[in-house]
């Protein structure tokens, strides 16, 4: 929290926990430190972990770079005629990015950033949709390198409760797929980035952002400070001969082979076993590492054999793909050392025998998880090492406390309340990034999306309450929660837009244009009849919505592997 810089902080921390063990003698904790590092790297869960992130980053560089994204352009841009349509189309790319969240702000921000540009949607809300697109979609996958470090996360949990699979009735990864029903903020968050998009519904600062953009055409504040384009990092795309088949066929591979690899190596082709147990056992780490190669590899064909980069060009880009994830494996590499600072120094029995000694519920548990973690990441800026702070101390708490039923809550409450500061942090790496590629001033951006990302928080505290008086299935929770995100998005925009005298459905540019809204009647207060009118069973909106349920399919499927 005073340094606001994560890899310094995650640094000290493993630093104090070595210097405890090593008797306050600085230059051993400062040995023991080294030691610990090595020693994470090495375990073969991590090092193929590291590995597939570097074949992750090289395979969406090829993505960005051999031209995919601009063929994605090409075809829809045409087609793409309001504001409305931009933002719905940006929701809907960032499903197709599922692998990475910063692949996914990358790509979809510079695929749609022009195009919300020219239909003056306001770049505040290009950034929200970005932001709280990306992280919800790649922290469920189903092939993401989110997964992997959530599950080596969990791995570190099991470990600190000593207790062996069999006690805890769940492996690492089947206890990462039961807690995806229960990430209710993560799927709130997502659900409201189309809601609002398709409804045209805002609230807060929103309003007035999207009002501004509409009415006057400037998309940005003024007097904001737009944070600039970072297209550097990956350079740019090439123009020669863009294919949508260098957009869609890595992503397609990295999913069929990610998928089929991990039910191999779980015994999927054994007579006696079936889908799900093959999941569950499954060497994860490994499957995502064949699945990320065979990504890597697919982009570096498409590249070559449509001739948008000679050899030598495709090997530049295999490296700056494995620059942009340097500081996610710096991030990744310290998180797991600080787990075992926490299990070498005791922290996770500390918490224990202080909260069990307390009394407190077991069944409000997860509420009090979900709002620490919410603390953590919000105060550091970082939902990765929020996960890895407390992960080694909610298992071995849950365990404890309540037993195993209450775990698959608990994770989804951490990963949720993590992604929340995340989400808000002003200090967020991922927040920052949405900014960048968006083209917005930072802190209207987070201004912004606190509102909304604080309504998707209190439906999932809400729910943690009723759950905390017994409603203790995700079957009843989740669409119980759906339905309360709509009902609040049109109350408060109900409410807000009232207060301020401004349309409740935003209008299109060309509709106040035209004088079909009449914006002496809204400043003069009639906001009556000022509304937009949509078609929503137009194409994109449609296709987005039938591709977004097929996608929630696909998840909660993958999810039911879990048992």
């Amino acid at each position: 929290m005073t340094t606001r810089q994560v890899l310094v902080s995650l640094f000290a921390g493993v630093w104090i926990g070595a210097l405890l063990v090593a008797g306050w003698n600085p230059i051993g904790a400062t040995a023991l430190t080294m030691d610990w590092l090595v020693e994470v790297l090495r375990t073969p869960f991590n090092t193929k972990f590291v590995i597939l992130i570097l074949f992750m980053g090289a395979g969406a560089a090829f993505i960005y770079r051999s031209g995919g994204i601009l063929a994605l352009e090409q075809t829809i841009g045409d087609r793409v005629t309001t504001a409305r349509e931009s933002q719905i189309l940006t929701w809907l790319i960032g499903v197709f990015i599922f692998f990475d969240s910063y692949t996914s702000t990358v790509v979809t921000g510079n695929a749609t950033r022009e195009l919300a540009q020219d239909n003056d949607s306001s770049r505040e809300m290009h950034a929200y949709a970005l932001d709280s697109t990306t992280s919800p979609v790649t922290t469920f996958g189903p092939v993401s390198n989110w997964i992997g470090f959530q599950v080596s996360m969990i791995i570190v949990g099991f470990e600190a409760t000593q207790a062996t699979v069999d006690q805890l009735g769940v492996t690492a990864f089947g206890l990462f797929l039961q807690s995806i029903p229960w990430n209710i903020y993560c799927f709130m968050a997502f659900f409201m980035v189309g809601f609002i998009a398709i409804t045209q519904r805002f609230f807060g600062p929103m309003l007035n952002a999207e009002w501004r953009a509409r009415s006057t055409g400037r998309t940005i504040r003024e007097d904001a400070t737009p944070l600039s384009d970072v297209s550097a990092d990956v350079g740019e795309p090439s123009d020669k001969n863009p294919s949508l088949m260098n957009f869609f066929a890595p992503i397609l591979v990295l999913l069929v082979v990610g998928l089929v690899s991990m039910w191999y190596l779980g015994g999927g082709p054994q007579p006696d076993v079936d889908i799900a147990t093959a999941f569950q056992e499954t060497d994860v780490a490994l499957g995502l590492l064949y699945g990320s190669f065979a990504f890597m590899l697919t982009g570096l064909v498409g590249s070559l054999a449509y001739r948008t980069m000679d050899l030598e060009e495709a090997s530049e880009v295999i490296i700056d793909g494995f620059k942009t994830m340097v500081i996610a494996i710096a991030i990744i590499v310290l998180a797991w050392s600080i787990g075992l600072a926490a299990e070498n120094v005791g922290t996770a029995q500390y918490i224990v025998d202080l909260l069990v000694g307390s009394g407190v519920p077991g069944s409000f548990l997860p509420l009090i998880i979900f709002i620490a973690a919410m603390f953590v990441a919000f105060t550091t800026g970082t939902s990765w090492g929020t996960m890895a702070i407390l992960t080694p101390l909610a298992i071995p708490l849950s365990f404890e406390l309540v037993g195993p039923s209450v775990l698959p809550v608990v994770i989804a409450m951490l990963f949720g309340g993590a992604i929340w500061g995340d989400h808000s942090s002003p200090i967020s790496d991922t927040t920052v990034m949405s900014s960048i590629f968006a083209g917005s001033d930072h802190i209207d951006h987070v201004n912004t999306q606190i509102p909304f990302a604080a309504t998707a928080a209190g439906v999932t505290v809400i729910v943690l309450f009723l759950y905390g008086f017994g409603m203790q299935s995700p079957f009843v929770a989740l669409p119980l929660a759906f339905v309360l995100t709509a009902a609040a998005v049109v109350v408060l925009n109900k409410l807000d837009a009232r207060r301020k005298g401004l349309p409740e459905v935003m209008p299109t540019a060309e509709e106040i244009d035209s004088g079909a809204v009449d914006i002496d009647r809204i400043e003069r207060g009639e906001v009556d009849g000022a509304n937009g009118s949509y078609d929503h069973l137009s194409a994109i909106p449609a296709v987005t919505v039938g591709v977004v349920v097929a996608y929630l399919l696909l998840v909660f499927g993958f999810a039911m592997l879990g048992g």
